[in-house]
């Protein structure tokens, strides 16, 4: 949809000279930005620029902040000198929110029409119930979700369905000010170009503006109107997103656009063969009745041959069994058919026949945050994989393991909170290549980083792979990393492979119409 230019009105929310934080934290400093009804408004940069904290500022969700100087105009009213109990009338009626993640901020013991109804009778108390009743079709119509999806918990729904739900919970007022921040981060193509559709859709006609948080610059592109580029708490830039997009005048502006070209591959595979897959399948049990079980099938009949220093990339919408094929290559699940691993047939051996095998197989899981101990300093990490590998004794390879993946010495007495998401990332790789493997499995290592962070651990990984000869397989809905880090490619959907051969050939020249369709959604 194109976009269409806002009349010049008068400003639904100003934000003037804003320089506030915490008391000896994070500050941002003479922030100013404006937003008109029915606008599109882009706030863009990268973790730690202040984006969210702006956010949640005009929201006045931070109870102790320190305000040096500046205000927030809505409508006219200063929010920042508003009570509790006055800010709550606007929270969810005038001003909404769209969290990150859908399923950590929806709860998970309601269905999800009592919790859509929750703002509605918050701040309509005086609507019968089949009032209300109406109001929540109509609002899970307008989100594209049918009506018996209400009686549903949220872990029964996919992760586009959930989205649609915090959709709905947000605009079931009617707002005036929809606030997303990264609403499309966890999500496919195909589902990201969905959810950004219907924002634009219910922007128009409903003449919602929209505060869009972001890291995305493929997404804002075509959706935002207007652009705001934050770093470390400062408004650096802003404007028209055409003429920010095609002619920036700051320095990380430029940096930010440059993240979006992405390194290429440039080392050819050898044919030494590492891994192999024959009739491969993953089932998982649905019920039982009198000590029987029902199986289903999550990935099926998959065959593929990875060699050294090879990239297979392995792409298709959330449920197609991308992650489940992986955790069954990893001997994490039950799986059936034949593996052989390095030469050696894996499939029917017992968990601990295969533990030596684990050192020549690691993985890199997405959310570095969830799969790294909180309780565990950075060294601790990293000897801990040491010790499982039986190098127990060798501990000062560790300053050496961190130097290959470009992380300072000095960060082994750190605990993972106290680390950037690029920084626990690298930990994450560098617990993998601790043994030094001949294989290593990327489940989505890029997509909870923004797109310079991207570039950074992209980088990383090829030269890592140039370096021991690393054979990867790489999990990813984002089709632009596939294309450049990737020799082939292989398509899954619904468990079963529609199509695979040279990424090249498959993304210039895709045979199948549900890789067709993937390739379509792209920003």
């Amino acid at each position: 949809m194109p976009l269409i230019p806002v009349p010049n009105k008068k400003p639904l929310l100003d934000i003037k000279s804003l320089s506030c934080g915490f008391e000896n934290g994070f500050m941002v400093q003479d922030i100013s930005l404006k937003v008109r009804a029915g606008e599109r408004v882009a706030l863009v940069g990268e973790s730690g620029s202040g984006k969210s904290f702006i956010a949640n500022m005009i929201l006045k969700l931070y109870p102790h902040i320190n305000l040096k100087n500046g205000n927030i105009a809505f409508e006219g009213r200063d929010l920042l000198a508003l009570s509790e109990r006055q800010i709550r009338k606007i929270r969810g009626k005038e001003i909404a929110y769209i969290a990150q993640e859908p399923l950590s901020s929806l709860n998970p013991l309601h269905k999800v029409g009592k919790q859509i109804l929750e703002s509605l009778i918050l701040h309509c108390p005086d609507l019968s119930k089949k009032q209300r009743l109406h109001k929540l079709d109509e609002v899970l119509s307008q989100v594209g979700l049918k009506s018996e999806l209400a009686d549903r918990y949220p872990y029964e729904l996919s992760g586009g369905q959930r989205q649609r739900v915090a959709i709905a919970m947000s605009i079931i007022n009617h707002p005036k000010l929809l606030i997303c921040d990264e609403p499309t981060t966890a999500l496919d193509a195909s589902i990201q170009k969905q959810i950004m559709e219907l924002l634009e859709n219910l922007s128009v006609q409903y003449q919602i503006a929209v505060l869009l948080i972001s890291h995305d610059l493929g997404v804002v592109r075509g959706f935002a109107h207007r652009v705001y580029v934050a770093k470390e708490g400062k408004i650096c830039e802003s404007g028209e997103v055409g003429s920010v997009f095609e002619k920036p005048k700051n320095p990380y502006t430029q940096l930010l656009l440059e993240a979006l070209k992405l390194p290429k591959k440039s080392i050819l595979p050898s044919e030494k063969k590492v891994l192999e897959v024959k009739h491969f399948g993953i089932a998982y049990a649905q019920k039982r009745f009198f000590f029987k079980k029902n199986a289903k099938m999550i990935v099926n009949d998959v065959n593929f041959i990875l060699q050294s220093g090879e990239t297979l990339g392995i792409v298709g919408e959330s449920g197609s069994g991308k992650s489940s094929l992986a955790m069954g290559i990893l001997r994490l699940i039950e799986s059936s058919g034949e593996e052989y691993l390095l030469g050696q047939a894996v499939s029917s051996l017992s968990n601990r026949e295969f533990r030596p095998f684990r050192r020549d197989i690691q993985v890199v899981f997405q959310d570095p945050y969830a799969s790294l101990n909180p309780r565990m300093r950075v060294r601790d990490i990293i000897f801990e994989a040491l010790r499982l590998g039986g190098l127990a004794n060798h501990s000062d390879l560790i300053g050496d393991i961190l130097d290959s993946v470009g992380l300072e010495r000095r960060l082994m007495g750190f605990y993972p909170y106290a680390l950037s998401g690029g920084q626990r990332q690298r930990v994450s790789i560098a617990r993998a290549i601790a043994l030094k493997p001949k294989i290593i499995v990327l489940d989505e290592p890029t997509s909870a980083l923004d797109k310079s962070m991207q570039k950074v651990v992209i980088e990383l990984l090829l030269d890592l792979q140039e370096k021991f000869g690393l054979a990867y397989l790489f999990i990813s809905h984002d089709l632009d990393v596939i294309e450049a880090v990737c020799d082939r490619v292989m398509v899954l959907q619904a468990g079963k492979v529609v199509e695979s051969g040279d990424v090249k050939d498959v993304f210039t020249n895709p045979k199948n119409p549900y890789t067709q369709a993937l390739l379509q959604a792209r920003f």
